[in-house]
């Protein structure tokens, strides 16, 4: 009993106390907000807040709408990289097919090619057997008459006879043919068949080694590589409208012609047109204040003297080509490529001493990866200067790397049978349809751009 009024009056003691504080709050607050100016900080106040919480509604708003933007940006790049990943798979896929399609057309040449043989062959088979009946026939007949004894020129005649026969047989088995007995061929008469391979779009290594194997001694696997480099350049150049941008384009032959008369070991109309471009490069670049732009201006008019000297090498020009390499190296002191050509336009002309300052200079400047086969090239000649000297061990390291490159890319490799055969009907009928395969080229890049205009369309 006496626990609960001690606690009934404490619980009376704390109400009373709290009825105190409030009563004096409130009049705190009643005398506060008495006056005006108290209240105009209570609205102003009222009304800092407002616009605090507009604010921070207006924040989450923007967050909100641009977190919602990202997602559907990401959502149409998922949506886009698919389809262009599926545009591209077509696009694989179309390709394939064509390759199919030309190794079809390939495979009919060779099996018409197989026929045509056989059927010849067959031919010449009874040929050479109604031949050699007659012949029996002859001899009975002439044994029977007059008896004569075999001399020695009666077995000699024989032995070629079965020679003949064994000839025939190894050509029906597809063993022997003319292919590598043929006789070795120049550059400039090989050009149109380095135009023909481009236009079917076999590969630039390919090329070379299928030059290489019918030029033989003739040339050498850095003139070979960089003819194929320098009609491919050729071609990439007038894609480009590089020679209808020049001042006097009108007066200058068309790169069609130019092109043609080329696949038919015929320089001059391209050399036209490369030493127009040259002097217009040249002229640009001296008009330029700026020395960077013209460091690279004259970089850009070196290569097109490279590309110059190695077409007037085709026709074995070397006087021309070795001024056309000096011209590159003075417009451009450091390229790698214009002294490695001048070394070999030096080589060709025997002035040997210039020759092999400009293989050291191309060891010494040349990029690895950017270079590689002018290197190949500058060990080769260098090995064949040092062993002269009598300095073996390094003439033996440098001719071990310019044979590995080679064997590398193959250039030296013989070709198969199967590849001659191709080779040979890529030859056929070549010059009927060179026109069409040079018109081919030189529009090649605007065909692509159409067929990747309609791909995206699509």
């Amino acid at each position: 009993m006496f626990k609960q009024v001690v606690t009934f009056l404490a619980l009376t003691r704390l109400t009373s106390a709290i009825e105190q504080n409030l009563s004096g709050a409130s009049g705190f607050f009643q005398h506060y907000f008495a006056g005006t100016d108290n209240l105009r900080i209570v609205s102003i106040i009222l009304l800092l807040l407002a616009f605090i919480l507009f604010l921070f509604l207006v924040v989450i708003l923007y967050i909100k709408s641009l977190l919602s933007f990202i997602k559907e940006s990401e959502d149409s790049f998922k949506g886009g990289s698919s389809s262009g990943a599926s545009q591209s798979r077509q696009a694989g896929v179309e390709d394939a097919e064509l390759e199919k399609e030309l190794e079809k057309e390939l495979e009919r040449d060779l099996e018409a090619t197989r026929i045509n043989r056989e059927v010849k062959t067959e031919k010449q088979k009874k040929e050479v057997n109604n031949k050699k009946q007659r012949e029996k026939q002859a001899e009975n007949v002439l044994r029977q008459q007059v008896p004569v004894a075999p001399s020695r020129s009666a077995a000699l005649e024989f032995d070629w006879k079965t020679g003949r026969v064994g000839e025939l047989d190894e050509l029906s088995a597809g063993i022997g043919g003319l292919y590598n007995n043929a006789m070795p061929q120049t550059l400039s008469e090989l050009t149109g068949l380095i135009i023909n391979m481009l236009g079917r779009g076999i590969d630039a290594g390919k090329i070379a080694q299928t030059v290489k194997s019918k030029a033989g001694p003739l040339a050498s696997e850095e003139e070979i590589i960089q003819t194929v480099d320098a009609i491919k350049s050729f071609i990439s150049i007038a894609n480009n409208g590089k020679f209808s941008q020049l001042p006097d384009a009108e007066l200058l032959p068309e790169p069609q012609e130019a092109l043609l008369r080329l696949a038919y070991g015929k320089t001059d109309e391209c050399l036209s047109l490369m030493e127009a471009l040259i002097n217009n490069m040249v002229d640009k670049a001296s008009q330029s204040n700026m020395t960077q732009k013209r460091d690279i201006i004259f970089l850009e008019a070196s290569n097109y003297a490279c590309i110059f000297g190695s077409i007037a090498s085709i026709e074995r020009d070397f006087e021309l080509a070795g001024s056309a390499f000096e011209l590159a190296i003075e417009l451009s002191p450091k390229n790698a490529n214009a002294w490695s050509r001048s070394g070999d336009a030096c080589d060709a002309t025997k002035t040997d001493s210039k020759a092999m300052l400009a293989y050291q200079n191309v060891l010494a400047l040349a990029d690895e990866n950017l270079y590689p086969h002018q290197i190949a090239n500058a060990s080769k000649h260098l090995a064949a200067f040092y062993e002269a000297q009598g300095d073996d061990k390094k003439a033996k390291m440098l001719e071990k790397n310019a044979q590995r490159y080679y064997e590398m890319i193959g250039i030296d490799k013989e070709l198969s049978i199967k590849e001659q055969e191709i080779i040979a009907i890529i030859e056929d009928k070549q010059s009927e349809q060179m026109p069409e395969t040079v018109g081919k080229l030189l529009n090649l890049s605007l065909q692509k751009q159409k067929q990747r205009s309609f791909i995206k369309a699509i």
